[in-house]
């Protein structure tokens, strides 16, 4: 699992760097063989005039061609992080046992009719 990072407004310090590689593979344990790559974009909204506007951006890339996109606000960053990366937590998994059920029920209807396809 391939993680981008960039950040809009302020450099991205070691210990940013750290929390958010952290959070993403801890919330995305599991699931890192279907995961080809995770963007992470980092911003701040006002500049410097504070409040609720750290925006953190998270685009999860999947192995069946999916992808997901996660964005999380708040006045701290490190929480921002933290947030976004339990949304894409949930969202990944939901996502991964849906396509997990559809291909199911596609070997399930070629099993059904099986001479149907090896005549066509």
């Amino acid at each position: 699992m391939r993680i981008y990072l960039q950040s809009q407004g302020f450099e991205i310090t070691p210990a940013i760097d750290e929390h958010v590689r952290r959070q993403l593979a801890r919330n995305l344990a599991g699931s890192e063989d279907n995961i080809i790559a995770v963007d992470v974009f980092l911003g701040d909204i006002n500049g410097p005039k504070g409040g609720m506007d750290k925006k953190a951006l998270v685009c999860v890339q999947m192995a069946s061609r999916l992808s997901a996109r996660f964005e999380a606000v708040h006045s701290d960053l490190y929480r921002a992080v933290t947030v976004a990366a339990r949304k894409a937590k949930r969202s990944v998994k939901r996502t991964l046992r849906r396509h997990k059920r559809m291909q199911k029920a596609e070997l399930r209807e070629l099993r059904q009719y099986p001479g149907d396809y090896l005549a066509g």
